[in-house]
């Protein structure tokens, strides 16, 4: 019998990676003589970088760089000869600020973008950028100009690629050739467009210390921004699906980088080679902290249960707490699930 481990990370609780452990200990000791093969998972999120350094053989690189209000600190990232991954909390995340500094009027993504130069400047060209957690909605601004990028205002002033400033950006000179080059692309699970009422700052800023009065601002400077990148390089952001990722950064790389947006989970299924683990098995088991609704939006369960439905594979899961019906199990073919709550009770 052969088994596939594919779960999430409990978050809070379990990486991915000890989730899988969790899992073996218990079937190895009741079927010794069953084959289970370990293959931890994330839709692009965070534990995306651990979920990636073994399979592809990552080195890692730490480097000086800044946080999201621009001190000092240092960061990582990883790559092999061929891919560098980086995620955008390591820089420019809420993790690295207490609640009483985050602003996303006074925040920007520079450090993030210093991290891309670095890896571009070490001939590492081909960039994954994982979205997720952003202390950010600077529209991705801070990697332009961390990139060698301009932000002019109406009176020719050179700006700081803050929140605060998006309204007041007049032109934008991108940066120089060699960074332009790169190949961008662009993790996220999320569908919302830059701005309006499901936009970027809408949905997430408060999270991130804004006001009413700074969401309005930073809401509309992110529509400003689209209409600019039209008129100065004829590119079309407004309703780009995803594009309000990490305080619209993902619309940012896409309309001045030429970056592509990504599904988190079906990159990583597809780097790590998940699909035809699946059609080896005899049995897949995912799981996940909390398994909701949110799960069967492009999350790794959505994701596995779609690959076992394709490889006609049956699919039990090991949950933290339950919170689906059985009509929606049924939708995506579990077999059964196990939560830990329920066995606690």
């Amino acid at each position: 019998m052969k088994i596939l481990l594919a779960p999430d990370k409990f978050k809070g609780s379990l990486s991915a990676h000890a989730v899988c452990a969790t899992i073996a200990a218990t079937l190895s000791a009741a079927h010794p003589a069953w084959g289970i093969e370990h293959h931890p998972m994330a839709d692009g999120g965070d534990g995306s970088l651990a979920v990636l350094e073994q399979p592809l053989g990552l080195s890692t690189t730490e480097i000086s760089t800044v946080d999201p209000l621009g001190r000092s600190i240092k960061a990582t990232y990883l790559h092999n000869q061929e891919q560098t991954f980086i995620e955008l909390a390591s820089a420019s995340g809420l993790v690295l600020l207490t609640n009483e500094e985050r602003n996303p009027m006074l925040t920007s993504t520079l450090g993030t973008g210093l991290m891309i130069k670095h890896a571009i400047d070490q001939g590492l060209k081909d960039i994954y950028l994982l979205l997720g957690g952003s202390a950010t909605n600077d529209f991705g601004l801070g990697i332009i100009v961390a990139l060698g990028g301009k932000l002019i205002d109406a009176k020719g002033n050179t700006l700081t690629p803050t929140g605060e400033h998006l309204s007041k950006v007049a032109k934008i000179i991108p940066p120089p050739a060699a960074y332009l080059g790169a190949r961008f692309h662009v993790l996220c699970d999320v569908s919302n467009p830059p701005y309006g009422k499901a936009g970027a700052a809408e949905v997430y800023a408060r999270q991130k210390g804004a006001s009413d009065q700074q969401i309005q601002a930073l809401d509309a400077g992110a529509k400003h921004l689209c209409a600019l990148i039209q008129q100065q390089f004829g590119i079309q952001l407004d309703h780009l699906q995803g594009g309000g990722a990490a305080g619209a950064a993902a619309a940012g790389i896409v309309g001045l980088l030429g970056g592509t947006l990504e599904s988190g989970f079906a990159t990583l299924s597809q780097l790590t080679g998940l699909p035809a683990k699946i059609a080896a098995a005899d049995i897949v088991i995912s799981g996940e902290g909390k398994l909701d609704e949110q799960s069967l939006q492009g999350k790794v369960i959505d994701g596995v249960a779609q690959l076992c439905q394709e490889y006609q594979k049956p699919l039990y899961l090991f949950v933290g707490v339950n919170e689906l019906d059985p009509d929606a199990l049924q939708r995506i073919k579990v077999e059964k699930v196990f939560s830990v709550m329920e066995c606690a009770e």
